[in-house]
């Protein structure tokens, strides 16, 4: 259990995916916009991120290594959160109809966007981990994920202000915003790693 607590942390804090690679800039602008999209988006992703790694990290021993695995485990990523994704839009239209119209333009996007965000690739490809390790970093990642997106409203709400630069106003100011959380969140991460 304290292997799914070091990922945990080390996904949500010290080594955000996130920010560190950039991925997911647009989504978590977009889902910032709104402060009520951010938990349902949230759950959302935790949810697809955590059952894709569930799903393939067995999966992912029967591919094993080799040529044919590098082609053949992306495909199984894209191929499980393809299917995840008509299950969940499935589930939720029939068991809980309201609940689906109120979150249905969230749904393809934080499926898809555990692709982006490519956990379940990162976990597989640059270091080995536990299952319980990988579930820890998932379930980080997503945490990490939902604390950027409150920081970006907080920030994106601030930045709208009439002082700021007309150069700069809108994307230009969030960008730069971003950038310097970046790089305040990768004080953290420095050279010493709980991965490691």
């Amino acid at each position: 259990m304290l292997t799914f607590f070091d990922y945990f942390l080390a996904a949500a804090f010290l080594q955000n995916v996130v920010l560190m690679t950039g991925f997911g800039s647009s989504v978590l602008i977009k889902s910032s916009r709104k402060r009520t999209n951010i938990l349902p988006f949230g759950a959302l992703l935790c949810l697809f991120t955590t059952l894709t790694v569930v799903i393939c990290y067995p999966l992912d021993i029967l591919i094993g290594t080799g040529l044919v695995a590098k082609w053949l485990r992306p495909l199984m990523i894209i191929a499980i959160t393809a299917v995840l994704y008509v299950i969940v839009v499935i589930t939720l239209n029939k068991r809980f109809p309201s609940l689906y119209r109120r979150i249905k333009r969230l749904i393809p996007v934080a499926a898809f966007n555990n692709l982006v965000i490519g956990i379940a690739i990162i976990i597989n490809h640059q270091f080995a981990v536990s299952f319980l390790g990988a579930v820890g970093l998932s379930l980080g990642t997503c945490a990490g994920f939902l604390l950027l997106s409150w920081l970006s409203t907080e920030g994106i709400e601030r930045l709208d202000n009439p002082d700021v630069p007309k150069a700069f106003r809108g994307l230009p100011s969030i960008l730069i915003y971003l950038g310097i959380l970046s790089l305040a969140l990768m004080g953290f991460s420095g050279s010493v790693s709980i991965l490691q």
